[in-house]
């Protein structure tokens, strides 16, 4: 608005003083003209200072937009607008309420869902940051681009895996998955990338569709520990206070970094409150740091389902002084060319928003608006490098074969040394499971399952390892037969619904491999 929106337009009549002036509506106004000299400069100056303002408005508005680096209107983000800071509390908090069947969900059967609750670090943190794209607090949900790719039409697969292929078939055909993504390595090299679609299956294109993958991300995250391990810029017995100070009150001084991977640390398996901003990381890490434990550590195993990847990628980051987002980049993407994998993905990025597969849910699911809510927190840029994971079968299973290959990747590169892989699946914590009422058998960050039957289809001995992801996926790593397996699916289920067909999933393709295999469940 300029000064000239205040003038009387070309065809505006100035009546003499006194004159009743005419109204639009045939009546009229009194004269106004009349009004003393003083009051009428008191009415200018205060036209003055309301032009000035809205002009000061207008500059700091433009200087916003170019900050947000928004695009035109014809792009897919939104209107800047304002967050409603209280919804965003309110679905953190609605997902957060189930955290324990989460918990339920990966290592036993439940038939409640996992709750992820992402983060992202705030602008201001420096030493606290996670280091990942995001966006300004006040962006409103963002316009999701769905163009799923059309699969239709894939090229046929060079390896035959009837077993497979069949189950998927059968699965796609009561509607278990619109689209599901299978990866196979065998001896540190990739036997099958596989599309199972609706709308027609074979290899798996390039680009590949990206999927959420939620706390199948954990072991992405822990990956990065894994190097510092290897390096020695982490030990694993050393108190998480050594690299993280603040992280001393209320009696957590004995906490070690083993405790956190294996999720014995004696901490809430979520914040406990409701007051949390999801979009501040350096408030979330105030809050563990002042957190009080409810477990001796090392005592039970109680899964950090909220926590996990903001201890993780906070002590990385204390420990060497990179942005988590960095570390990751240059320990773990980089070199093993996960190419697909992120933790966010910016606003302006339209091509790769357009490749994550929309989430579906079936019939009578328990909370029919996951999937919105889920888009949600992705329009935002809530970033938890434990549970906003977006990812290919790919890049999850080569993570896998990596470690199952003695650390050697699947180009031939060393990226952790053989005793260094061979720890990583490696009992670390055998202990009382308080959420199952069992005993857990916990690695450095992921989870050993040989109870009959398993989403893995490992058999009683096995060391099958791995980490499941709410209602949609599971990765494992079989160190015994050097074989990794990554199934990611676009359907949320129930988990007693997606632990069976996971199981059945990899119980296929154990048989056409011929390796030894578990229980099978039937739906």
């Amino acid at each position: 608005m300029t000064r000239d929106d205040h003038q009387p337009t070309d065809d505006a009549t100035i009546r003499p003083e006194g004159e009743d002036q005419p109204r639009g509506d045939g009546g009229v106004e009194p004269d106004v003209s009349a009004i003393s000299s003083e009051a009428a400069r008191s009415a200018v100056a205060g036209i003055d200072e309301i032009t000035a303002t809205l002009d000061q408005l207008e500059v700091q508005i433009a200087e916003y937009r170019r900050l947000l680096a928004e695009e035109d209107a014809s792009s897919h983000v939104a209107a800047v607008g304002e967050v409603d800071d209280e919804a965003l509390g309110s679905i953190a908090e609605e997902i957060a309420s189930d955290a324990s069947a989460l918990y339920s969900g990966e290592l036993g059967e439940s038939e409640s869902p996992e709750p992820e609750i992402p983060s992202t670090q705030s602008a201001s943190s420096v030493s606290s940051t996670v280091g990942l794209a995001v966006a300004d607090p006040t962006i409103e949900a963002v316009a999701t681009v769905d163009t799923d790719l059309e699969p239709e039409g894939l090229e046929t697969p060079a390896v035959e895996l009837p077993e497979l292929f069949e189950e998927l078939e059968s699965q796609l055909d009561i509607g278990l998955h619109e689209t599901a993504s299978i990866c196979v390595y065998v001896d540190g090299e990739e036997l099958l990338s596989y599309l199972s679609s609706k709308e027609g299956s074979g290899v798996t294109p390039d680009p590949p569709p990206l999927f959420r993958a939620f706390s199948s991300g954990k072991a992405m995250a822990a990956a990065t520990i894994w190097r510092l391990l290897d390096s020695g810029t982490l030990e694993i017995d050393a108190p998480v206070v050594r690299y993280w100070p603040e992280f001393a009150q209320r009696g957590k001084t004995s906490v070690t970094v083993r405790h956190v991977l294996t999720h014995t640390s004696g901490l809430p398996h979520d914040f406990g409150r409701g007051d949390v901003d999801w979009g501040d990381w350096g408030r979330m890490v105030d809050i563990l740091a002042s957190m009080p434990l409810e477990y001796e550590p090392g005592e039970v195993i109680h899964y950090h389902a909220i926590t996990f990847g903001i201890l993780v990628a906070e002590i990385a980051s204390r420990a060497t002084g990179w942005r988590f987002g960095d570390l990751f980049e240059a320990e773990v993407a980089s070199p093993l060319r996960l190419t697909n994998t992120r933790f966010s993905v910016e606003y302006e990025d339209s091509e790769t928003r357009g490749r994550i597969k929309k989430l579906h849910v079936p019939p009578g699911y328990y909370d029919p608006e996951m999937p919105s809510k889920m888009d949600w927190l992705l329009d935002n840029q809530i970033v938890s490098p434990g549970a906003t994971c977006i990812t290919t079968a790919d890049d999850l299973a080569r993570l896998y074969a990596t470690v199952c290959n003695g650390g050697v990747s699947p180009d031939d590169e060393t990226w952790l040394s053989e005793a260094a892989a061979a720890e990583v699946y490696t009992v670390h914590a055998s202990a009382y499971n308080i959420e199952e009422m069992t005993k857990s058998k916990v690695g450095q960050g992921v989870w050993m399952f040989d109870d009959q039957p398993n989403r893995m289809a490992a058999p009683e001995g096995s060391r099958t390892f791995g980490h499941g992801g709410m209602g949609t996926s599971i990765a494992w790593g079989d160190p015994d037969h050097n074989v990794a397996v990554a199934i990611i699916t676009d359907k949320m289920q129930d988990e007693q619904v997606n632990g069976r067909r996971l199981n059945r999933i990899s119980a296929a393709i154990r048989r056409d491999l011929d390796l030894p295999v578990g229980a099978l469940e039937e739906f």
